[in-house]
């Protein structure tokens, strides 16, 4: 049985072996484009509630799913070496076992090299990693991220669905815990991918699903890279199958309503027992949907929030926008049914006018920036900037 609780026990007493499952960390991101906020020093101190739990209870095993890191580069120095001290004093507790997932810098595999003599393993392409944890042997089968692409031969130049059938195949004919040697007891998936049919699941162009009866041949599958915490049940035999933790942060606004934590999984011969833990440093997500003009009453309302805030405004201009965005909890305003600077009437929902890509708002990122000026004449320079673009395209017309 799975629970989706907060601490405490399991309430699994005949456990064999305890496995906390956590990944999709995503160290170094950067979120919103307009105003960008710096979402390690949350990832960091949700982290640390991981270590938190460890020095009350033990483990026998430490899994990460992928995407320690968020982009495809190195972190900036102290970052990197927060990243390695943190998978050390993680390692000090259970061995600790991951796999790269879409994200990640490339370069955590020369990282493995001299980790592992730390019980540090990071693994880099299909493979398995034979442990034993406490006497009881353990075989870990490792698919990092995968795209068809990577898989296909360039020479063969399928495309679209063949491909992916054709990639799909390639890597489950060495998907198999079969080939599992010295009698493990347990044969564990470690994967960032996505299994068929699940909930909030978008496979990305080149995403190869992992067909769910890949999982049933393993005693539990350990999952990355949807950002929902979830577990995988056959809806047949009720059996657990594996689990997603779900992430860290909320990244965006669309995993508003989404679930994050780590897991505690207790194997058995029974099969599995698990619960999730939610981050309690996790900073949430608001979303407020208000008219112009923007008064005190709803500036006083939305700084009271400790949330990330999009605003959705409704019959307002970019001098609303502004207002709003010099706001701290709002992080992004998207604007809905307004005549736009070209004249064309009301804009489509979710067009670009989220994005801000005209001269208005390249004039309204510059004044924001000009800390000496004061908002009044923020608005009041912003105002004629767009009457003056305003008769110039006319009279171009």
């Amino acid at each position: 049985m799975c629970s989706l609780t907060g601490s405490g026990g399991t309430g699994s007493e005949n456990k064999e072996m305890r496995i906390l499952v956590t990944g999709d960390w995503h160290l170094g991101a950067v979120t919103w484009r307009r105003k960008p906020q710096d979402r390690t020093p949350e990832i960091q101190t949700c982290l640390n509630e991981i270590l938190d739990y460890l020095s009350q209870e033990p483990v026998d095993l430490i899994a990460v799913t992928g995407d320690f890191t968020h982009y495809w580069v190195p972190l900036e120095g102290e970052k990197q070496r927060w990243l390695m001290d943190y998978l050390y004093t993680l390692s000090e507790h259970a061995p600790v076992v991951g796999v790269l997932g879409n994200h990640d810098w490339r370069g955590l595999v020369s990282f493995d090299k001299f980790a592992r003599r730390k019980n540090v393993y990071i693994m880099d392409k299909f493979d398995q990693l034979e442990l034993e944890l406490n006497g009881t042997k353990v075989c870990i089968v490792a698919l990092p991220y995968f795209d068809a692409r990577k898989v296909i031969q360039p020479q063969q130049k399928l495309s679209g669905s063949n491909m992916k059938e054709e990639a799909k195949q390639i890597v489950l004919n060495d998907l198999s815990p079969r080939s599992c040697p010295w009698g493990a007891k347990y044969k564990l998936l470690l994967a960032h991918g996505v299994v068929e049919g699940l909930s909030y699941s978008e496979l990305g162009g080149n995403d190869v699903p992992i067909p769910l009866s890949v999982l049933s041949q393993f005693d539990f599958a350990l999952l990355g890279h949807i950002h929902h915490a979830q577990k995988i049940v056959d809806s047949t035999t009720g059996r657990i199958l594996g689990c997603y933790p779900g992430g860290v942060a909320k990244l965006d606004f669309g995993e508003m309503g989404t679930k994050q934590g780590y897991w505690i999984v207790d194997l058995s011969p029974r099969g599995a027992d698990c619960r999730l833990v939610p981050f309690s440093s996790q900073k949430l997500l608001e979303q407020k949907e208000v008219v112009a003009p923007i008064t005190s009453e709803l500036k006083q309302e939305i700084m009271a929030s400790n949330s990330y805030v999009k605003v959705i405004l409704k019959e307002g201009d970019l001098v609303a926008v502004q207002k709003l965005y010099d706001l701290e909890p709002v992080v992004m305003v998207e604007l809905r049914g307004a005549v736009t600077g070209d004249g064309e009437g009301p804009e489509k929902e979710g067009e670009g006018r989220a994005r801000f890509s005209s001269m208005e708002e390249a004039y309204a990122l510059y004044l924001n920036e000009q800390q000496s000026l004061s908002e009044e004449l923020r608005d009041e320079l912003l105002r004629k900037f767009s009457s003056y673009l305003k008769e110039a395209r006319e009279t171009a017309s």
